[in-house]
């Protein structure tokens, strides 16, 4: 078996060689006999050994050295750096998106390699252990708006509650901040949530998972209809409910309360401040539909995506529900 050598083990046995050309050289009184005797030439000699007496005799002066150049021409300046670092801290978004509103709103064209480099080193991405990837299958099926928009709660540790719905045609996404998980509030935010749709289409079909707050299906007992499926027969609405345990079948919902828990919630410690937390819900429910862009449409924004089909070419959104 042959020994391999560590870069270490050969850095320090490239020094002892080197240490050994000026000990022959001393030995054969003539640095032209060491050179000609180990073979090299006297320019590499005297290279090494000017370093060699210029450090005092350290062997350390013969170690060799990085060829890494000190300033590298593709770095990016710091205007650049700044607004990566913004966009990053403030919204806690990925290389793609970050690259997307660079060129968009800035001029400014760099790779996504060289942002998510330059991510690493800032020290703005923590390394993730790597999950066993399981087969899941997607449903593409390719609705149109208004068709089919997704209904779910998504929990602020039991302090508040934030209420959603998403259009699964185009992404865009109405939400709402309650103190309380009722019936009676999904029927207000049904509400509130047809004004915000209406300008640019009508609902046709709610899905929501079997919690009490939508069904009372898994409640025998409950003879009464629930106030929210009277509330969509009066509207003319259907009202679709998933299989048990299958939370991926409102897998575009879910998906967004990941996103506002990463760029939103993530950045809270109390969410027991309800009024502080609908005003930055209304912010950010603005940015999500108007300003962030989804790769899932092509970098668009839900908004631009929906204006860009045809037919809804002037189509709005009513944000001053938001203010309700």
């Amino acid at each position: 078996m042959k020994y391999k050598m560590t870069q270490k083990q050969l850095t320090i046995y490239g020094a002892r060689l080197r240490l050994a050309w000026f000990e022959k050289a001393k030995e054969l009184g003539s640095a032209r006999a060491a050179c000609k005797y180990y073979g090299i030439e006297r320019s590499t000699y005297y290279y090494w050994h000017k370093r060699w007496v210029e450090s005092g005799g350290s062997q350390r002066s013969l170690y060799d050295r990085s060829k890494k150049p000190l300033t590298n021409p593709r770095a990016y300046d710091s205007r650049t750096l700044e607004l990566i670092v913004k966009l990053r801290t403030e919204n806690s978004w990925g290389k793609a998106k970050i690259q997307f509103v660079l060129a968009r709103d800035y001029g400014i064209n760099v790779s996504d390699r060289g942002i998510n480099n330059n991510l690493h080193r800032l020290g703005l991405i923590k390394k993730k252990p790597k999950k066993k990837r399981t087969s899941r299958n997607y449903w593409d099926y390719p609705y149109y708006p208004g068709e089919r928009l997704q209904l779910d709660v998504k929990h602020l540790k039991r302090e508040a509650y934030q209420y959603s719905m998403i259009d699964c045609a185009t992404r865009i996404k109405f939400k709402y901040i309650y103190d309380n998980l009722t019936p009676a509030n999904t029927v207000d935010f049904v509400l509130k949530s047809r004004r915000f749709f209406d300008p640019a289409f009508s609902i046709e079909i709610i899905q929501t998972d079997n919690g009490t707050e939508f069904t009372y299906n898994h409640f025998l007992r409950i003879k009464r209809t629930h106030p929210l499926d009277e509330l969509l027969e009066e509207l003319g609405i259907e009202h679709i409910l998933i299989p048990p345990g299958r939370p991926n079948v409102n897998g575009r919902v879910e998906i967004s309360h990941r996103t506002d828990q990463r760029e939103v919630y993530s950045k809270l410690d109390s969410f027991s401040d309800i009024v502080g937390l609908k005003r930055l819900n209304t912010e950010h429910c603005v940015q999500y539909n108007t300003y962030r862009p989804h790769e899932s449409l092509a970098n668009k924004t839900p908004l631009q995506y929906l204006n860009s089909l045809e037919g809804y070419e002037k189509a709005s959104l009513d944000f001053s529900v938001l203010n309700v």
